[in-house]
């Protein structure tokens, strides 16, 4: 060998080994491919932090997707402000083996704010892991970034919860809280002890026009009603038990300055009075029916 094909084998052999590298990783990253989503960038805190994590499985036979000696195959890496975060309880959330076709993908949504304590406020980075039995390895998802703030409530009203016959009432305080995104406000509705530190829920009750003052009374049954509004001239009526689950929400549309408001009557019944009932979904109403020519009266025709 002269010196010219030793100096051509000193160069070469380095890059075989660079690209043979780059080929085993390429292959290996593409037995799975793991995204993962947040709902948004901006959450107000105790809500939900929802993520969608989808799976979809390249490696050209079926798996069966099972974490390491017992423990989860899919689980988070959660950053805040740059330190990992611990799960709330040991190992994290489990989810049970799933048989993941080749080729086919597999979607699973998890509130993340179950897992790890993220009512305080600051930045924070989420990204999914799943693990891949055959090359015992776990694929990762990109991070995604969320903000976490809060804000001063605007109303404010406790109420009595029962316990049962024989055991005192708790009690509990409904709280209204505007949120701004980057484009639009929303309003939180947010259930507490009264006495103590437990959040029992955070959510948004929808978008929130800083146009009218909001509306806010509890019933003789401790249901909250809110009435606010979400478009010009639209109101949404939502309504929320004493155990914090969402009751639904019905809307009206303001008529000649005549705006739907909350009354309370004597046995403590909270019905709307003014404005007509509305229905969002429905794109032609009978006020607004278009007309064809099929319509005009007889003997007449459109020019």
């Amino acid at each position: 060998m002269n010196p010219m094909q030793g100096r051509f084998l000193t160069l070469l052999i380095p890059a075989l080994v660079g690209m043979l590298h780059a080929f085993n990783a390429n292959t290996a990253g593409a037995q799975l491919m793991v995204q993962m989503k947040l709902q948004k960038t901006h959450y107000l805190a105790y809500e939900p932090m929802r993520a969608t994590v989808t799976i979809n499985n390249r490696s050209g036979h079926d798996v069966v997707l099972g974490g390491p000696r017992g423990s989860s195959w899919l689980s988070f890496d959660v950053y805040r402000d740059g330190q990992l975060l611990s799960p709330r309880t040991r190992g994290g959330a489990r989810f049970s083996p799933v048989l993941l076709a080749s080729g086919k993908s597999v979607v699973k949504t998890v509130d993340v704010a179950q897992i790890y304590p993220l009512s305080d406020y600051g930045s924070y980075s989420v990204s999914a892991a799943v693990y891949f039995p055959p090359l015992k390895k776990y694929f990762s998802s990109a991070r995604q970034r969320a903000n976490v703030t809060d804000s001063r409530a605007f109303w404010k009203q406790s109420v009595g919860v029962s316990q049962g016959r024989y055991k005192l009432s708790s009690f509990r305080e409904f709280s209204l809280h505007e949120h701004r995104d980057s484009d639009s406000s929303a309003i939180y509705v947010r259930l507490r002890e009264a006495k103590g530190t437990r959040v029992y829920c955070t959510f948004s009750l929808g978008r929130y026009l800083s146009v009218r003052k909001p509306q806010a009374t509890v019933d003789a049954e401790n249901r909250l009603h809110v009435m606010h509004m979400i478009s010009p001239h639209i109101y949404s009526h939502a309504r929320v038990s004493p155990d914090g689950h969402f009751l639904g929400n019905d809307y009206y549309r303001e008529v000649a300055n005549n705006r739907p408001t909350l009354t309370i009557d004597t046995g403590g019944s909270v019905r709307v009075a003014g404005g007509i009932a509305y229905d969002p979904d429905k794109k032609k109403t009978a006020e607004y029916k278009t007309h064809s020519a099929a319509d005009l009266p007889p003997g007449l025709s459109p020019r």
